[in-house]
């Protein structure tokens, strides 16, 4: 795997020629009067195995996808900053002197935390507009806050010339959702945000953070993820539960000897416990531990190029994940079994982390239009909705270089 230590620099400019660059610079115009000067981005990103066990040092593979949050920037001549967001229509705004946590602030609470992370290293904070458009969905665990956090550290970064290397921007992003925003949130999509490049995966170990880029298997057209419509509180509960009692395992299985992961733990040391370690416990923590098996496998699997081995074992975490870690829920199973039943999908899985209100599935070019029905019978029997995002694997994080058009007169 490859060490952070040799990443690539975030904040290298690239310009791209793309719509939704046009978008967010015209929103910014339209709110503010002026075309932004610096303009960031970063993706969202879903789980395809190993997506629960971040907190146990884990392994996991993940994949940038295309729908993407940006950020722009500009300077104002006062001490104000303004904060607005397409999405939610909603202006918000401080002194640069009162960079603090404020419910009422929401979702502006995440690039106000990481401005004020740069006033916290020295950094004169003085009246700036800043925007936020995207088109991540939000509430199914696709990282969307995660991406705005990255994002406005990468544009901050190059508004202010400040030279903070990758290593430093994950820290400040993840700081913010943990400490300024007081969030219960792992790092590692971070990770993946900043170091995602187009028609590769990436697989992190969360004991070492080294990381390493796989090649999409060209045999599979696409990826897709399936909004579900289930409501994220029908998970929240559950996924919480399931790390609590892995943790709790862990206690029962480390007992007497030097701290150690659950990773480090075999099935057969989980059997010894039987009658010693609690049944729920014991079932959650034997998923964590065979889920980083399989991610191992599938990460072999991918560098050969076997597609088909790499979607069994996508099917077998997403029955593992039902049946031992107890995360999912009627309609996410459904999903799961009509997609698994395709000749041309691959694999399907639950995802999303611990919102886990989406199945992410691999398959080959032009399952989705044969897979339409299905989704319309699945609105039919629970009610729902879905929303299917199709995708190949995704570029990460950057700085997009800026080019502005003088508004015709």
């Amino acid at each position: 795997m490859k060490n952070l230590a040799f990443a690539f620099t975030l904040g290298a400019k690239e310009k791209l020629l793309d719509p939704k660059l046009d978008t967010c610079h015209e929103v910014h115009r339209k709110e503010y009067g002026t075309f932004p000067t610096v303009t960031a981005s970063a993706p969202g990103k879903v789980g395809l195995l190993g997506d629960y066990t971040e907190f146990a040092k884990g392994v996991g593979i993940s994949a940038a996808l295309s729908c993407r949050l940006f950020v722009t920037i500009s300077a104002r001549t006062d001490s104000i900053v303004r904060f607005f967001s397409r999405e939610y229509n909603e202006r918000k705004k401080t002194a640069p002197t009162n960079l603090k946590f404020r419910k009422e602030d929401r979702w502006a609470n995440h690039p106000k935390g990481v401005l004020a992370s740069f006033a916290q290293l020295g950094v004169k904070v003085d009246g700036l507009d800043f925007a936020v458009t995207g088109d991540i969905p939000q509430g199914i665990g696709l990282a969307s806050s995660q991406a705005l956090c990255l994002a406005s550290a990468l544009a901050f970064n190059e508004f202010f010339q400040t030279g903070l290397s990758v290593t430093q921007l994950i820290q400040m992003a993840h700081k913010t959702e943990t400490l300024f925003l007081g969030q219960n949130s792992d790092i590692g999509a971070f990770f993946l945000q900043a170091h995602a490049r187009e028609d590769h995966l990436l697989i992190l170990d969360a004991r070492s953070y080294e990381w390493e880029r796989l090649p999409f298997p060209v045999a599979i057209g696409e990826l897709a993820v399936i909004n579900s419509r289930v409501p994220a509180s029908s998970f929240d509960s559950s996924a919480a539960r399931a790390r609590e009692e892995c943790e709790s395992g862990l206690r029962y299985l480390s007992a007497g000897r030097p701290s150690r992961a659950l990773r480090d733990y075999s099935r057969t040391e989980l059997r010894e416990k039987v009658g010693s370690l609690p049944e729920s416990a014991r079932r959650r923590s034997l998923h964590v531990i065979d889920e980083i098996a399989r991610t191992l496998e599938a990460r072999d699997a991918l560098a050969a190029g076997d597609a088909a081995s790499v979607g069994r074992l996508m099917n077998r975490s997403h029955e593992s994940l039902r049946d031992l870690y107890e995360v999912s829920c009627p309609e996410i199973d459904w999903l799961v079994k009509r997609l698994q039943e395709s000749d041309l999908v691959f694999g399907a899985r639950l995802s999303g982390e611990d919102s886990g209100g989406c199945v992410v599935a691999l398959a080959r070019p032009d399952a989705w239009r044969k897979f339409r029905h299905q989704t319309d019978e699945y609105e039919r029997i629970f009610g729902f909705k879905t929303e299917v995002l199709v995708s190949r694997p995704s570029k990460g994080a950057l700085v997009h270089q800026l080019v502005q058009t003088p508004l015709e007169s």
